[in-house]
């Protein structure tokens, strides 16, 4: 099986990924505390490599930032999701940044979904997962 990096779309998702995981970590925390994921149709995960190569990409792009991470990523019936999370320790100066903005977005989150809920109605979050997603299309068009 040919390696996964020497496929062109690697190469360009590797220009494409790591700006976006750096603004996944909290603003004032030294890179740190950062979380990604996306969700992608059926065909535009085919269209950029598939859900293998889309992870490779995504696992050599946290290591160029010095990342130890988890990455993740299915198949479902609705499209692909993939993500990664930065699972170094926060050092104690930083924790108070990391702290004070993921308690607001996760809090956000589940309100958005609650909303959501309720009135069936599409709401996107600053940070969420819909507008990395919205983000990523765009990065790999160059818009």
């Amino acid at each position: 099986m040919p390696s996964l990096a020497a496929d062109p779309r690697h190469t360009h998702l590797l220009t494409v990924l790591p700006p976006l995981l750096t603004r996944s970590c909290p603003p004032r925390a030294g890179g740190y505390g950062g979380a990604w994921e996306i969700r992608l149709t059926h065909a535009e995960a085919e269209e950029v490599g598939g859900l293998d190569l889309l992870r490779s990409a995504m696992r050599a792009a946290a290591r160029s930032l010095g990342w130890r991470f988890e990455t993740y990523g299915m198949a479902t019936h609705d499209g692909v999701i993939v993500g990664i999370v930065d699972r170094r320790p926060v050092p104690q100066e930083f924790t108070g940044e990391v702290e004070r903005v993921w308690l607001p977005r996760m809090r956000t989150a589940v309100e958005t979904v609650e909303q959501h809920r309720a009135d069936a109605s599409q709401r996107v979050a600053s940070g969420s997962v819909s507008a990395a997603t919205r983000e990523f299309r765009a990065a790999l068009t160059g818009r």
